[in-house]
C-alpha cells in the first residue's frame, strides 16, 4: 500500500514540513474566512468532501489519523448545536475531542477539526493549519495536489504542499 501524502509527511519530520510551510509563505494571519471560501469552491468540484459518514466510520478516520501520529485518538462527540449556525464542528483542545453537530458529520469537517488538533498552536487557520489541512484533503478526500494548490491560490491562502523533489 502506498502511503498518503500525510503519512509521508510525518514520516519525513512533520514539524520540519510546518516551519516550511510557515517560511515559505511569509505571512500570518487569520485566515478562517478564506478557509471556509476554500473548502466551498474545493469540494463543489470534488464532493466526496462534502459525503456524510457514520459515527464508526468518522472515528475510524481519526484513529487512522492519529495512529500515523503515533498518538492516541481525540474523541469524537455528536453535539446538539452551536451557538454560531455558521459553526457545525469545533476542536476542543482542552478536552483533546472533535465536536460535530449532529446530522453534520462531513468527511471535510471531520478533517478540519482533527488538523487543529495536529497544529493547535495555529488557531487563526494559517500557515501551519492550511498546510495540514491540505494534507488531510489529499489523503483521506483523494483531491490531487495540483488542484488543492490551485484552490488555495484562488483563495489567497498559502499553497505551500511539501518539497516539489521528493
Amino acid at each position: 500500500m502506498t502511503p498518503t501524502p500525510f503519512a509521508r509527511a510525518v514520516n519525513r519530520g512533520l514539524r520540519d514540513a510546518l516551519v516550511a510551510a510557515t517560511q515559505s509563505c511569509g505571512r500570518d494571519g487569520d485566515f478562517r474566512a478564506a478557509i471556509c471560501r476554500f473548502e466551498d469552491d474545493l469540494f463543489a468540484a470534488f464532493p466526496a468532501g462534502h459525503r456524510l459518514l457514520g459515527y464508526e466510520e468518522a472515528a475510524a478516520m481519526i484513529g487512522e489519523i492519529f495512529a500515523t501520529l503515533r498518538q492516541a485518538p481525540p474523541s469524537l462527540a455528536l453535539v446538539g448545536g452551536f451557538d454560531d449556525p455558521r459553526i457545525g464542528g469545533f476542536a476542543d483542545i482542552r478536552h483533546y475531542r472533535i465536536a460535530i453537530e449532529r446530522g453534520f458529520l462531513y468527511r471535510f469537517l471531520v478533517l478540519h477539526e482533527a488538523a487543529h488538533l495536529i497544529v493547535p498552536e495555529d488557531r487563526r487557520h494559517g500557515p501551519a493549519f492550511t498546510y495540514v489541512l491540505q494534507l488531510l484533503y489529499r489523503s483521506f478526500i483523494g483531491v490531487p495536489e495540483e488542484a488543492v494548490r490551485r484552490f488555495l491560490g484562488r483563495h489567497g491562502l498559502p499553497a505551500y504542499t511539501g518539497p516539489l523533489a521528493a
